[in-house]
């Protein structure tokens, strides 16, 4: 099977998306030939994006992937072999009303409803969606990103005088201003990665939090902060998928995250979950796993057992899955 996978135009600072494909495409099924299409049009305004049709529309192939992001690209491919991948739903809603209303047709409807098959990273996203469209519940396959390369198991003693909280993201839906507040009189230190706004430094201040920022850091020294710390702390108010709850679980560290969508499907039965507006609910968990040890040992045991479900040989195995079905 020959697939021709779509992503959008290389643009700085923007790469989750071609590193969660980049991973798939390496562990895809040996029948499946696939073949990388890079846009060079279609990052902003009209023109550039009907140049962005015509350029898809020259290079389909028998099975063509959209990546994500350009989902709007599918009214240029025919719909037999059509795949779309929907990452996330949860921006959309935060635009404004005719805004809104524009980007659901052009990027969401329009889009689901030409694909022959569509995959969605979770079973929140999947509901939205089907809510959004109206499409058929059959036609949409729940596949989750795969667990990133490197991040495996890695004991740890637990620094009980003084343990390392790591919170991943500083953007609003992150809610690092909620863990802040959790942290305000309890004993720990925190390891923030994501640039830091002037009004985070001045609560880092006020409630005299312990920490360290790390900005721009590699991919290696990544899994360096998930190594050093003794828990996760990732109370966002929404996620698409919440990979950060996947990697510390991999590695073997406690987590906490929220009681809502795609956050609470994701981490299983490996976390403590927590109201993301509840400051006294995210101070309480914190508290709960830093004062006992067998809790720790439950959640570390339990996210080990739930992130082998992200493994990268059964996400490819999923999408040659769907390949095949479009062939039939």
């Amino acid at each position: 099977m020959q697939i021709t996978y779509f992503f959008r135009k290389p643009q700085p600072g923007y790469h989750s998306i071609e590193r969660v494909f980049n991973l798939v495409i390496k562990n895809l099924p040996v029948s499946v030939q696939p073949r990388i299409y890079k846009l060079k049009n279609g990052e902003k305004g009209i023109l550039s994006r009907i140049r962005a049709l015509w350029e898809v529309r020259k290079n389909k192939g028998p099975i063509n992937h959209i990546t994500g992001d350009i989902s709007y690209v599918a009214l240029a491919l025919p719909k037999k072999g059509l795949v779309i991948t929907f990452h996330d739903l949860e921006s959309l809603e935060r635009n404004s009303a005719w805004r809104n209303v524009f980007l659901k047709w052009l990027w969401i409807k329009w889009p689901a409803k030409r694909a022959q098959k569509v995959t969605v990273i979770s079973e929140h996203t999947k509901q939205k969606l089907i809510e959004c469209t109206g499409i058929a519940e059959d036609k949409v396959v729940v596949i989750p990103n795969p667990l990133p390369e490197g991040f495996t198991y890695t004991p740890k003693e637990f620094d009980e005088e003084e343990p390392e909280i790591l919170a991943i993201g500083t953007k609003y839906n992150k809610n690092l201003g909620g863990t802040i507040q959790a942290l305000e009189g309890l004993n720990c230190r925190l390891a923030i990665i994501g640039k830091l706004t002037v009004e985070q430094k001045q609560l880092l201040e006020e409630k005299r939090i312990k920490y360290q920022n790390f900005v721009g850091i590699s991919d290696e020294e990544m899994i360096t902060r998930y190594k050093e710390c003794d828990i996760l702390c990732f109370p966002s108010f929404f996620e698409g998928f919440g990979m950060p709850i996947i990697e510390a679980q991999a590695i073997g560290r406690p987590v906490i995250t929220s009681d809502y969508g795609a956050m609470k499907e994701v981490a299983g039965e490996g976390a403590l979950l927590v109201e993301p507006e509840n400051i006294e609910d995210i101070k309480e968990r914190l508290i709960k796993i830093i004062n006992n040890s067998e809790m720790r040992f439950t959640l570390i045991a339990r996210g080990r057992l739930n992130a082998r479900v992200y493994e990268t040989g059964i996400v490819g195995d999923a999408y040659g899955t769907v390949y095949e079905e479009c062939m039939t």
